[in-house]
């Protein structure tokens, strides 16, 4: 397993940072955020995953829900 640090921000504000272990960036950032994340950092809450050995660097967000139909 890899080492990633993970730095979660809102906006451009860093809000926190920790070190994980896990077989990949995507999987690093759903593990600590306990959610489904997104490919695409296009929200103000966010999350920079940074592999520690090779340097690669990658922006996520939480994926967004459906809305749910009340219409029933």
């Amino acid at each position: 397993m890899a080492c990633f640090q993970v730095e979660e921000f809102y906006g451009e504000r860093l809000v926190a940072t920790t070190s994980t272990e896990a077989p990949d960036a995507f999987s690093a950032a759903e593990t600590l955020t306990g959610k489904t994340i997104s490919t695409k950092a296009l929200q103000e809450h966010w999350f920079r995953v940074v592999d520690e050995r090779g340097g690669t660097v990658h922006e996520f967000s939480i994926a967004e829900e459906p809305p749910k139909d009340f219409a029933k």
